[in-house]
């Protein structure tokens, strides 16, 4: 009797600490909902989790374990849903789909994993956003990157679903990370649709892609920026440097202590100039994307070669090196955007973005400038944005032919 209930007692107890680890994991998986894991304090998992302050120390041994384990939990479940839309797929004749029917479907599973799978989505975006930040966590990142080269080698080599599953898987990346953005929901739609036909174009030339959504969706969200932030005059040197900040050092160097000494300022007239984090961050972005979109990086262009294959090797080694900051810039941009739909005159411009860097290198990489749509511009910043995500998740000679694979069309 003395054992049975010894053991008894056992059982109960770990019964309690799995229950314990299993909350501190959903708790912080519900967290990444709404915040970034730079922004997510041991204090706010265990509130969530309804837990001790320790018992993350406890369990885990450090908030960095926790996040390994929540990763964990969330590639189990992405892994699951990929098997369910590789089972959906391979019974249809996908090889003999029409161009039209192929785009179709890869909008759909765009729209499926960020909005039906937003958690696991926000999940695989922090996991981008925590190698970046830490190389030390770079296990997650790669085991995501395993996973979805799996699911995208299935899909082109046993289905016949795209030609090129370096481009798809690039493409995907980028443009699922975009399309997490949320502004109108009708037109974001109709332009991830419109974006995606215009990849299937460009892959198997028919006719000229359509890039009517896109040029509509850019001057409404463009108007109702200049409504909700008026003109770039207006922002002083706090403002400009606040900007500079997010731009090379990222979104955990911003704040308000950093922004005074950039400034040359007193930390009190900062804080009194913006009132609050999210409103210094609002405005960081403003300046992020003003600066890098009415006035690209004319140098950058310029010092790209004219030879398409010297201008791709360009590109891979700006990615991979982190020679422009303002790519992870935007990046951080992009996720802080997808959690705030609060910011909605960002929201528009950065979901709609602009980007006549990519542009310029498009028109230098295909020689023939009436080929550079808008659309076809926005494939190409979508694969670019991809392909700097799965750098960070490869061995560097592994991420370099990738890229040279997936950018080989566009010369």
């Amino acid at each position: 009797m003395a054992y049975n209930a010894g053991n008894s007692s056992s059982i109960r107890r770990e019964a309690g600490a799995c229950d314990t680890q299993g909350r501190l994991i959903k708790a912080l998986s519900a967290l990444w909902l709404r915040h970034s894991q730079a922004e997510i304090s041991v204090r706010m998992i265990a509130r969530e989790a309804d837990a001790s302050v320790s018992a993350i120390d406890y369990h885990f041994g450090s908030l960095e374990q926790l996040f390994v384990h929540a990763q964990h939990a969330a590639l189990m479940e992405a892994s699951a849903w990929m098997n369910g839309v590789f089972e959906e797929l391979r019974v249809l004749p996908l090889d003999t789909f029409p161009m039209a029917a192929r785009a179709s479907l890869l909008a759909s599973l765009i729209e499926q994993w960020t909005c039906d799978q937003r958690s696991l989505a926000l999940a695989w975006r922090e996991a981008h956003a925590a190698v970046a930040a830490n190389p030390a966590l770079c296990e997650p990142h790669r085991q995501w990157t395993t996973l979805w080269r799996n699911l995208w080698s299935r899909l082109c080599r046993e289905v016949g679903f795209f030609p090129n599953e370096e481009l798809l898987a690039l493409f995907f990346d980028g443009e699922a990370s975009q399309h997490l953005i949320r502004w109108h929901r009708l037109l974001d739609r109709a332009l991830l649709d419109e974006t995606v036909a215009a990849l299937f174009h460009f892959v198997e030339p028919s006719s000229a892609p359509s890039s009517v959504i896109r040029v509509q969706y850019q001057d409404l969200a463009e108007r109702q920026y200049r409504e909700a932030f008026g003109a770039r005059e207006e922002f002083t040197a706090i403002d400009a440097a606040a900007a500079a900040i997010l731009a090379e050092e990222g979104l955990a160097s911003l704040t308000f202590r950093s922004v005074a000494r950039r400034a040359d300022s007193t930390l009190g007239a900062v804080s009194y100039h913006f009132g609050s984090k999210s409103k210094m961050l609002r405005l960081a972005l403003q300046g992020v994307y003003e600066g890098s979109s009415t006035a690209p990086t004319l140098t950058l262009i310029d010092a790209m070669p004219s030879d398409p294959e010297a201008a791709t090797e360009a590109v891979i080694e700006s990615v991979i090196g982190g020679h422009e900051p303002l790519l992870r810039a935007l990046d951080e941009v992009i996720l802080n955007l997808s959690r705030d739909e609060g910011d909605r005159a960002l929201c528009g411009v950065i979901r709609g973005f602009r980007d006549p860097v990519g542009g310029a290198l498009l028109a230098k990489f295909l020689g023939e400038n009436e080929l550079t749509s808008p659309s076809l511009v926005a494939v190409f910043s979508s694969v670019v944005r991809g392909f700097g995500h799965w750098g960070t998740g490869l061995a560097e000679e592994d991420a370099r032919d990738l890229a040279r694979t997936a950018l080989r069309i566009f010369r």
